[in-house]
């Protein structure tokens, strides 16, 4: 009975150590996985950021290159997308650095831990058999107290199974006990890996995001309105010199219109002369030379197109010519 409840000690003492070590090794398995998916999410998210920095400092650099007018604006688009790009190889280091010394050790502990859950299930198998096998010897004891031979067979088996346990469970402390230091060790550089590794980047950062802010401070506005303005003022020039009529048609126009009229006026004096009696009479008695006087002061007047009334006595002749005239003086002044 001593023995049975020696055994049944043991073996409740063995459970408790096994449900401890058990817990141990499956806590750091969950804690570790789920660190190693939020780390892992977290670079990945870094990784798209580098990516769309990559974007943001192209785009910014094509602006700049199609910038023409204002130059001081293209120089600080210029340096700050060259500042982003470095920024972004920085970047592209701090996930490198992360995959490399963060994901990495974490995702070893998924077998680390399988090893260690191993390890105490052959420890406790072998502490099972020894078990087993001092109740064996019990049992032969009872059944053959004299048999000699049978007695020393068991005590045999059982001295094997205890060796063999007491170097198991040796070896179960030693890698339990190798197992905590492992995993604070790891656990505590892989945090101090990334703090050191987002000290170094937001440093770097830091840095170059001053030297962005004092390139696009240093943007010249007024001279860039400045430059604006005298683009547009010469394209407005250049649109007036299109415009412009040249002084050649202009001087040809003018011309026409004065022969125009000088030669509607001589054309509308010849034809009151030839259609009224009284200047019919006046050529005759006054002869040629009054008529070319009278030509030479109406040719130099340049408001001659307008004609003057005659009296009621004209003739139907006369009438029908001034009808037809009107739409020559109204020709006349809409030019």
């Amino acid at each position: 009975m001593a023995n049975e409840s020696f055994d049944e000690f043991i073996l409740f003492i063995s459970e408790q150590e096994a449900k401890f070590v058990q817990d141990r090794i499956t806590g750091v398995e969950r804690h570790f996985a789920e660190l190693c998916t939020i780390f892992a999410a977290f670079t990945r998210k870094a990784a798209r950021l580098r990516d769309k920095g990559d974007e943001l400092a192209k785009v910014i650099q094509t602006y700049a290159d199609s910038e023409v007018i204002n130059r001081s604006l293209s120089t600080g688009l210029t340096n700050f997308s060259a500042t982003l790009s470095v920024i972004g190889d920085y970047r592209d280091a701090q996930v490198q650095r992360l995959d490399a010394k963060v994901i990495a050790p974490l995702s070893q502990y998924a077998m680390i831990c399988k090893h260690a859950r191993d390890d105490v299930k052959n420890t406790f198998a072998a502490r099972d058999r020894e078990l087993t096998r001092r109740r064996h010897l019990d049992k032969v004891r009872e059944r053959n107290p004299r048999n000699r031979q049978m007695i020393s067979q068991a005590e045999s088996e059982l001295t094997k199974a205890s060796i063999e346990v007491s170097r198991v469970v040796k070896g179960l402390e030693e890698q339990i006990d190798s197992f905590e230091r492992r995993k604070l060790h790891d656990l505590k550089s892989i945090l101090l890996d990334f703090i050191t590794i987002e000290l170094s980047f937001h440093t770097k950062s830091l840095e170059l995001l001053t030297k962005a802010y004092q390139d696009v401070a240093a943007i010249d506005e007024i001279k860039d309105i400045e430059d604006f303005q005298s683009a547009r003022g010469e394209m407005n020039g250049e649109f007036r010199e299109t415009m412009r009529v040249p002084d050649s048609v202009a001087r040809l126009d003018t011309v026409g219109r004065t022969s125009f009229r000088q030669a509607y006026s001589l054309t509308n004096l010849a034809s009151r002369f030839a259609s009224s009696p009284v200047a019919l009479q006046k050529l005759a008695k006054g002869g040629t030379e009054s008529a070319d006087s009278a030509r030479t002061g109406f040719s130099n007047s340049s408001e001659s197109v307008q004609v003057e009334e005659y009296p009621d006595d004209s003739t139907e002749e006369t009438e029908s010519e001034s009808i037809q005239e009107k739409p020559v003086r109204t020709r006349q002044k809409s030019m």
